[in-house]
């Protein structure tokens, strides 16, 4: 049987180091790279794999412009919309604002838009509004938004959750 854990060597981390540099447009944080606690161990330190990748002295503070709108848009993909503006859903918020004035002028330059049109997600939003009827007669009242998981979708998909009520008010009339 082969063992699959790969030998990571110093070398390795070194080109993986300057790679993810070059990438993003400065240096890699720890917590954005796999094999954080390796270097550490092989080099004693992280400040040192740093420098053994010859990265002491560029720019910690800011990501390339390309890098933030790839990594906005592989986020968009995995949530199946665009993260809301904050630290919360897109880690790299901060280093949005250094270049942008706000969150959706961020999104329009990455192809993306803070809320959903008009006719895009009809089968999301038809579920949307069913789960929350369903919890609706559970409950015995109409939850509240803390109390509803895909809150965020909602947003994303009705504009406020005042629309989405407004929504759910219509289908519950078409049913009865």
């Amino acid at each position: 049987m082969m063992d699959n854990t790969a030998v990571v060597t110093k070398e390795q981390i070194i080109a993986e180091l300057q790679q993810l540099a070059q990438e993003q447009g400065r240096v890699p944080r720890r917590s954005m790279y796999n094999h954080f606690e390796k270097a550490r161990q092989l080099f004693g330190s992280w400040p040192d794999a740093l420098r053994a990748a010859g990265l002491e002295n560029e720019q910690k503070r800011f990501y390339k412009e390309d890098y933030l709108i790839a990594e906005v848009k592989r986020i968009s993909e995995q949530l199946g919309r665009p993260p809301i503006s904050g630290p919360h859903e897109f880690p790299l918020y901060m280093s949005v604002m250094e270049y942008y004035d706000s969150w959706e002028a961020f999104l329009e330059q990455a192809g993306l838009t803070k809320f959903a049109k008009e006719e895009e997600g009809k089968e999301v939003k038809e579920k949307l509004i069913l789960d929350i009827l369903e919890m609706e007669r559970i409950m015995r009242r109409f939850p509240t938004m803390s109390e509803f998981a895909d809150y965020r979708l909602v947003r994303y998909y009705f504009g406020s959750w005042k629309n989405f009520k407004v929504a759910c008010e219509e289908k519950r009339q078409e049913v009865s």
